[in-house]
Protein backbone atom coordinates (compact mmCIF):
# COMPACT_ATOMS: atom_id res chain seq x y z
CA UNK A 1 0.00 0.00 0.00
CA UNK A 2 0.96 3.36 -0.60
CA UNK A 3 -0.49 6.51 1.20
CA UNK A 4 0.53 9.86 -0.30
CA UNK A 5 0.89 12.02 2.75
CA UNK A 6 0.60 16.23 1.64
CA UNK A 7 2.55 18.38 3.69
CA UNK A 8 0.45 21.61 5.09
CA UNK A 9 1.52 24.87 6.62
CA UNK A 10 -1.79 25.03 8.64
CA UNK A 11 -2.94 22.09 9.50
CA UNK A 12 -6.81 23.15 10.83
CA UNK A 13 -7.26 25.27 7.86
CA UNK A 14 -6.77 22.09 5.37
CA UNK A 15 -8.47 19.85 7.77
CA UNK A 16 -11.35 22.23 7.69
CA UNK A 17 -10.69 22.34 3.62
CA UNK A 18 -10.99 18.76 2.99
CA UNK A 19 -13.35 18.16 5.90
CA UNK A 20 -16.15 20.70 5.17
CA UNK A 21 -15.55 22.43 2.05
CA UNK A 22 -14.66 18.79 -0.20
CA UNK A 23 -16.61 16.33 2.06
CA UNK A 24 -13.93 14.04 3.22
CA UNK A 25 -13.76 11.91 6.45
CA UNK A 26 -11.60 12.16 8.44
CA UNK A 27 -10.27 8.65 10.30
CA UNK A 28 -7.31 9.29 12.16
CA UNK A 29 -5.76 12.07 14.29
CA UNK A 30 -2.60 12.47 16.13
CA UNK A 31 -1.73 15.20 18.39
CA UNK A 32 2.05 16.49 18.94
CA UNK A 33 3.41 16.65 22.38
CA UNK A 34 1.64 19.49 23.20
CA UNK A 35 -1.57 18.44 23.04
CA UNK A 36 -1.88 20.21 18.63
CA UNK A 37 -2.98 18.10 15.71
CA UNK A 38 -0.53 17.81 13.58
CA UNK A 39 -1.38 15.22 11.45
CA UNK A 40 -4.34 13.32 10.10
CA UNK A 41 -5.76 10.89 7.50
CA UNK A 42 -8.81 11.77 5.58
CA UNK A 43 -10.68 9.75 3.01
CA UNK A 44 -13.50 10.39 0.30
CA UNK A 45 -14.87 6.75 -1.09
CA UNK A 46 -11.73 4.58 -1.39
CA UNK A 47 -9.59 7.30 -1.90
CA UNK A 48 -6.96 8.08 1.33
CA UNK A 49 -4.13 10.06 2.25
CA UNK A 50 -2.43 11.79 4.88
CA UNK A 51 -2.32 15.58 6.12
CA UNK A 52 0.99 16.33 7.88
CA UNK A 53 2.16 19.81 9.28
CA UNK A 54 5.87 21.01 7.95
CA UNK A 55 6.37 24.76 9.11
CA UNK A 56 8.19 25.13 5.93
CA UNK A 57 4.96 23.50 3.51
CA UNK A 58 5.71 22.17 0.24
CA UNK A 59 8.95 22.67 -1.55
CA UNK A 60 8.68 25.88 -3.92
CA UNK A 61 7.99 24.31 -7.48
CA UNK A 62 7.07 21.03 -6.72
CA UNK A 63 3.93 20.01 -8.08
CA UNK A 64 1.44 17.00 -7.84
CA UNK A 65 -1.90 16.90 -8.91
CA UNK A 66 -4.23 13.69 -7.41
CA UNK A 67 -7.29 12.53 -9.13
CA UNK A 68 -9.89 11.19 -6.67
CA UNK A 69 -12.56 9.64 -8.18
CA UNK A 70 -15.79 9.76 -6.09
CA UNK A 71 -17.77 6.70 -4.69
CA UNK A 72 -19.81 5.24 -7.60
CA UNK A 73 -22.67 6.37 -5.23
CA UNK A 74 -21.91 10.11 -6.00
CA UNK A 75 -24.20 12.51 -8.27
CA UNK A 76 -20.78 14.66 -9.17
CA UNK A 77 -22.48 17.47 -10.30
CA UNK A 78 -24.56 17.69 -7.05
CA UNK A 79 -21.39 17.18 -5.29
CA UNK A 80 -19.90 20.11 -7.40
CA UNK A 81 -22.77 22.50 -6.56
CA UNK A 82 -21.84 21.62 -2.79
CA UNK A 83 -18.48 21.79 -3.11
CA UNK A 84 -18.59 25.61 -4.19
CA UNK A 85 -22.02 26.59 -2.14
CA UNK A 86 -19.20 25.45 0.99
CA UNK A 87 -16.62 28.21 -0.76
CA UNK A 88 -14.70 25.67 -2.90
CA UNK A 89 -13.28 27.80 -5.74
CA UNK A 90 -13.84 24.95 -8.04
CA UNK A 91 -12.91 25.17 -12.15
CA UNK A 92 -15.61 24.29 -14.32
CA UNK A 93 -17.67 21.20 -14.14
CA UNK A 94 -16.70 19.16 -17.31
CA UNK A 95 -16.90 15.88 -19.14
CA UNK A 96 -13.48 15.29 -20.84
CA UNK A 97 -13.30 13.39 -24.24
CA UNK A 98 -11.95 10.08 -22.67
CA UNK A 99 -15.30 9.75 -20.51
CA UNK A 100 -14.27 11.19 -16.91
CA UNK A 101 -16.88 14.15 -15.84
CA UNK A 102 -14.06 16.00 -13.65
CA UNK A 103 -13.46 19.52 -11.90
CA UNK A 104 -10.50 20.95 -10.81
CA UNK A 105 -9.31 22.63 -7.48
CA UNK A 106 -6.71 24.13 -5.48
CA UNK A 107 -5.91 22.83 -1.32
CA UNK A 108 -4.78 25.87 0.87
CA UNK A 109 -1.10 24.50 0.31
CA UNK A 110 -1.91 24.45 -3.09
CA UNK A 111 -1.93 20.82 -4.32
CA UNK A 112 -4.14 20.51 -7.48
CA UNK A 113 -6.97 17.94 -6.98
CA UNK A 114 -9.19 16.46 -9.89
CA UNK A 115 -12.42 14.97 -8.50
CA UNK A 116 -13.80 12.76 -11.12
CA UNK A 117 -16.45 9.90 -12.09
CA UNK A 118 -16.03 7.72 -15.32
CA UNK A 119 -19.27 8.38 -16.66
CA UNK A 120 -18.63 6.49 -20.30
CA UNK A 121 -16.12 4.37 -21.57
CA UNK A 122 -14.39 5.43 -24.60
CA UNK A 123 -14.74 3.71 -27.60
CA UNK A 124 -11.81 2.59 -30.07
CA UNK A 125 -13.29 4.77 -32.69
CA UNK A 126 -13.40 7.73 -30.28
CA UNK A 127 -9.95 7.35 -28.80
CA UNK A 128 -8.49 6.97 -32.62
CA UNK A 129 -10.38 9.88 -33.28
CA UNK A 130 -8.62 11.70 -30.59
CA UNK A 131 -5.35 10.43 -31.27
CA UNK A 132 -5.26 8.31 -28.50
CA UNK A 133 -3.86 4.98 -28.57
CA UNK A 134 -5.04 2.38 -26.07
CA UNK A 135 -3.37 -0.39 -25.77
CA UNK A 136 -3.77 -3.06 -23.12
CA UNK A 137 -0.76 -3.87 -20.98
CA UNK A 138 -0.33 -7.68 -19.86
CA UNK A 139 1.64 -8.21 -16.51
Amino acid sequence: MIMPILSVKNFAVSKKFYTETLGFKQSVSMNDENGNEVFGIFELGKAGFGLGIDPAGPTPGATVQFMVYVPDSTDLDQYYAEVKARGGAADDLKTEYWGDRKFDIKDPDGYWLTLCKTVKMMTQEEAAANNVTMTPVNG
